[in-house]
């Protein structure tokens, strides 16, 4: 915050309960969570809100789409983050590590076999900057990456095959690890139904970093439980946080985590730049860095 003040000294900041106090007066938000509807009726003069964020959907509430306020998001920032986290994910359930964790747990010495990475195939469902940046450093480790993009285009050097979103088929056949990086959005929910995940190898992995709704949790219990997929890694859930009472705590073969993919310590480091310059932008009347279609979500 002393950096904005500084680069913007005729700006009006507040921060932290004193943003609360007074919303009437405020032109711009920058949030970590959406804004409650009531709280928007209560900001005439909001112009712009900027979500601390990647996936701003959530953001996109009625009030915020009925006025025209420009909605931004932190695109960009989270993809070294999500990629590291991903690849953590490939490591542990390729070398077992549920399993160690497990017996580790009852104090039992048990063996198991592992996998080694190079050669396999990793499946991407979305290309944007989660995407890119896992298939770079997975291409590096040696595995084979094909992946889905909405908008196709050219071939990046670090991906072997590509195809739009009909191109899914092949992808769940071929891949022995398929990440979800898609944005969570209404055209991606349930897009793995029983169908998709029966079609899967039976030793593949699933990895959900980014689409909570994009297969309905009862159905991925049954595909785990039967051995549709040999397991899988859940950082993002249709419902946050997940209930106590949710099958797939229990499950040995899924690695559970609080949404913690993209939650580098430096995010608010990278995010600032990206604020600060908007914040130029609009003052000057320029178009804005990451500006969020509103009818597509992102």
């Amino acid at each position: 915050m002393r950096s904005l003040r500084r680069g913007f000294p005729e700006v009006e900041f507040f921060c932290g309960e004193e943003a609360g106090r007074e919303p009437r007066q405020f032109d711009v938000v920058l949030t970590e969570e959406p804004l409650p509807d009531a709280l928007v009726e209560r900001m005439p003069r909001l112009k712009w809100l900027h979500a601390t964020r990647g996936g701003v959907y959530p953001y996109l509430t009625p009030a915020i789409k009925s006025r025209p306020i420009a909605v931004t998001g932190s695109k960009g920032i989270h993809g070294a983050a999500f990629s590291e986290f991903a690849l953590a994910c490939i490591f542990a359930l390729a070398k077992k590590l549920p399993q160690c964790w497990e017996a580790q747990k009852g104090r039992r010495w048990e063996k198991v076999d592992t996998e080694e990475i190079a050669g396999k195939t990793l499946g991407i469902l979305g290309l944007g900057t989660v995407g890119s940046e896992l298939a770079r450093k997975a291409k590096a480790l040696g595995l084979k990456v094909i992946a889905t993009k909405r908008n196709v285009g050219a071939r990046p050097e670090y991906v072997d095959e590509i195809g739009p979103p009909e191109f899914l088929p092949r992808l769940l056949s071929a891949a022995d690890f398929v990440a979800l990086c898609l944005a969570s959005v209404p055209s991606t929910e349930r897009i793995l139904g029983e169908k998709e995940l029966r079609s899967m190898k039976r030793s593949a992995y699933l990895i959900n970093l980014t689409a909570g709704k994009a297969v309905e949790e009862k159905l991925l219990v049954l595909a785990l439980k039967e051995g549709w997929i040999a397991g899988a890694a859940l950082d993002a859930f249709a419902r946050q946080p997940l209930s106590p009472d949710s099958e797939l705590w229990g499950l040995a073969n899924v690695i559970i985590s609080p949404r913690i993919g993209g939650a580098a310590a430096q995010r608010w480091e990278l995010l600032m730049p990206i604020f600060a310059e908007n914040l130029r932008r609009l003052r000057s009347g320029e178009k804005l860095l990451n500006l969020v279609d509103k009818e597509w979500g992102y």
